[in-house]
């Protein structure tokens, strides 16, 4: 198999760089992490000869995986820990490009996008709070404060203990949301793993602010401390924010989103912001409430939109001043540009807890 080259995450080398030799264990299969740069922002690499294809994977390949995506976690930690006052932007695992001139071609053609993203994390980082609790003792309660949902009807004592435990449980994570809100920059759900789990919230908190969020989850975990069990990891790179994936020429899906908006297959960037406007008024339920299909028109619009403003982005030069030329939507340009996802799925989170509260 041929070497290639595994993207851990891009920073801002506009300032200090990272000393990567610090982190002893290297990248994957210990291979020594290195940094390909490009303007003001940089890659941070190692030489990889590994398929990431989980498909027909044996269980030693599975395990094999799970340990490479260990290394991935670990090597962006430090790197938060490194340059994350600076800007530290986690690409999705998996990753890879053939050489140090792809790995330039790929900052240079997403740089717009992750010099944005870059700005946006600089001094943040990604806190997670797991809550959990025993129903049965959470039922428990509810009778002893409530005896009055009891009766001698066992499917109606259980249905209003059911109704009463959904309330309490809507009531307990609105409480503990409102404690840590005001401490972040912004929030992001992940699925309950378990039934005893309630509550499963990653919150961008930024480095100033870290023994406020700190502080109060310590308040708020003290004050549910009879009911609940409070989980604390972090710090983390921003994983559940900014997870991006790059996606070189899906033509398909950029045509497709091009004639969404009835667009030429040579647009300015004015055309195109012009043409979303007038489909944006013209479908708006708003002013078609005679029409079902109205809210999803808009939808398909603001869709597209997005995906054609995700491929503009992506081209040199976008956004320059006294930049006004034609953006090509033909295949063979459309084919050869990085276009960037961030709506990429949350990597599996570190099981070592910050501070247990």
């Amino acid at each position: 198999m041929n070497v290639s080259y595994f993207i851990y995450a891009t920073i801002d080398n506009a300032s200090a760089m990272p000393n990567l030799a610090e982190f002893q264990a290297g990248g994957i299969n210990a291979a020594p992490l290195e940094i390909v740069c490009y303007r003001d922002i940089a890659a941070v690499v190692s030489a990889i000869d590994v398929n990431f294809s989980l498909e027909d994977a044996s269980a030693e390949q599975e395990e094999s995986h799970q340990g490479h995506l260990l290394i991935y976690q670990q090597v962006n930690e430090f790197l938060l820990k490194q340059a994350g006052s600076n800007g530290m932007l986690p690409l999705k695992f998996g990753f890879t490009a053939s050489s140090h001139q792809d790995v330039e071609k790929v900052l240079e053609q997403a740089y717009i996008q992750l010099k944005t993203y870059l700005d946006k994390l600089k001094g943040t980082m990604e806190l997670v709070i797991q809550v959990s609790w025993e129903l049965p003792k959470i039922l428990q309660a509810i009778i002893k404060d409530n005896p009055e949902l009891t009766s001698a009807d066992p499917v109606q004592t259980g249905r209003l203990l059911f109704e009463a435990a959904e309330l309490k449980k809507r009531n307990v994570v609105t409480t503990i949301h409102n404690h840590l809100s005001p401490c972040s920059k912004d929030y992001s759900d992940a699925p309950l793993k378990t039934e005893a789990m309630i509550f499963n919230r990653s919150y961008l908190v930024e480095k100033d602010k870290e023994s406020l969020f700190d502080d109060a989850v310590d308040l708020v975990a003290t004050e549910f401390e009879e009911l609940l069990t409070f989980r604390y990891i972090g710090p983390l790179p921003a994983y559940s924010f900014v997870n991006i994936e790059l996606n070189q020429g899906n033509f398909a899906m950029v045509d497709k989103a091009r004639k969404t908006l009835q667009l030429p297959e040579k647009a300015s960037w004015e055309t195109i912001k012009s043409a979303y406007r007038q489909l944006i008024l013209a479908h708006h339920p708003d002013r078609n409430q005679d029409n079902p299909q109205a809210a999803q028109a808009t939808k398909a619009v603001i869709e597209a939109y997005d995906m054609v403003k995700a491929y503009c982005q992506s081209l040199p030069g976008f956004g320059e001043p006294n930049s006004s030329s034609e953006i090509s939507f033909a295949k063979e340009v459309v084919e050869q540009a990085f276009i960037v996802d961030t709506k990429g799925a949350v990597l599996a989170r570190t099981n070592t807890p910050k501070n247990p509260a």
